[in-house]
């Protein structure tokens, strides 16, 4: 965890602040702990970053023609250190990926203090509102916070007073829900999706979107009702192509809304003694969504990847990257390979 002086210097610099720009990155980790960051302050503007896993100089116009007075980035494991330069503002980075030491930047990661806690906690420690917004961020990175007794306490028809571990929690009842609902919400058009940030920066309990009581809810939830339609079309068929190889890669065109993310934390869930690869075709390229339930798959990749024309990064079971797609089969390749050694 972040220290309580760290706290109080995130707290200082956003209370200070006239006008924050948020870049956070386009899950639901990313988007609650953004949330949290502008329901409290009231303050700034919040960009989605959905490009890749790193933030670089291709971001540096559209920050500077915001005009912040300070730039907060939220849950992005790589932050070049060009945009870093270029932008010539005040810079806070809250991550839990793995360390970056970089320049000219106020970066705060409970791994430099042996933690791995998601983004949205660490905004929620400054912030101390606003706790199921908290506990759905947190709860999509597969962490429970010590603070869930506190949301059943508060919400306990929408969460089982015991349930049985984090999957229970993710993958069930109105709090797997809320995630997926979330989730959704970041998805599609971006004229559709800044339609639903604005919805969900306007609502103040779970309850507006479970029972749709208010028009924001309402919007909320109807986005949600048609993207769940094709992602458990898109599910469905992904369990037909189960197979008894180790390694289950599913690939799947570029016209289908992006749900890599969602199938590989259900996949895995589903066939935990997997590794689950998916990847969907974006132009010369698979966009790509690792997960594994006991193989250090980030180590996996790093060997992987040598000799290969693409990226990944991530945690040590649940990493995203990108490969081109002349090297796709041969990558794929040298994942089995290596599983195989494990």
């Amino acid at each position: 965890m972040i220290t309580k002086k760290e706290i109080k210097e995130i707290h200082k610099f956003l209370s200070e602040a006239s006008n924050p720009l948020f870049l956070y990155d386009d899950d639901c980790d990313g988007f609650c702990a953004y949330l949290l960051l502008k329901k409290h302050y009231k303050k700034g503007e919040g960009m989605i970053i959905k490009s890749s896993p790193k933030l670089d100089v291709n971001a540096v116009y559209s920050v500077i023609n915001a005009k912040p007075d300070l730039v907060v980035i939220l849950d992005k494991p790589l932050v070049s250190q060009e945009f870093i330069d270029q932008v010539r503002t005040p810079i806070v980075w809250l991550d839990h990926h793995p360390v970056q030491n970089m320049n000219n930047v106020n970066y705060y990661n409970p791994r430099k203090h042996r933690s791995n806690r998601p983004t949205t906690y660490l905004a929620y420690s400054v912030v101390k509102s606003n706790l199921w917004i908290a506990v759905i961020g947190c709860v999509f990175d597969h962490f429970v916070p010590d603070f869930i007794s506190d949301f059943m306490k508060e919400y306990p028809d929408l969460l089982s007073q015991s349930p049985k571990d984090i999957d229970d929690i993710k993958f069930s009842g109105d709090v797997g829900k809320l995630i997926r609902i979330f989730s959704f919400n970041l998805k599609g058009k971006i004229t559709d999706v800044k339609d639903s940030l604005k919805a969900l920066e306007k609502i103040d309990s779970p309850y507006e979107i479970l029972n749709q009581s208010s028009d924001s809810g309402k919007y909320v939830y109807s986005r949600y009702e048609k993207l769940n339609k094709d992602y458990i079309e898109l599910l469905n068929y992904a369990r037909s192509q189960i197979n008894e190889d180790k390694v289950f890669v599913f690939k799947y065109p570029s016209s289908n809304t992006s749900f890599t993310g969602e199938l590989s934390n259900e996949l895995i869930h589903l066939y935990h003694d997997k590794i689950i690869v998916i990847a969907r075709l974006k132009d010369d390229e698979y966009r790509i969504s690792f997960r594994s339930s006991k193989i250090n798959i980030r180590k996996v990749l790093e060997k992987a990847l040598v000799g290969i024309e693409g990226y990944a990064g991530g945690h040590d079971h649940a990493c995203g990257g990108a490969v081109k797609t002349h090297n796709f089969d041969r990558f794929i390749e040298n994942v089995k390979n290596l599983v195989k050694k494990k």
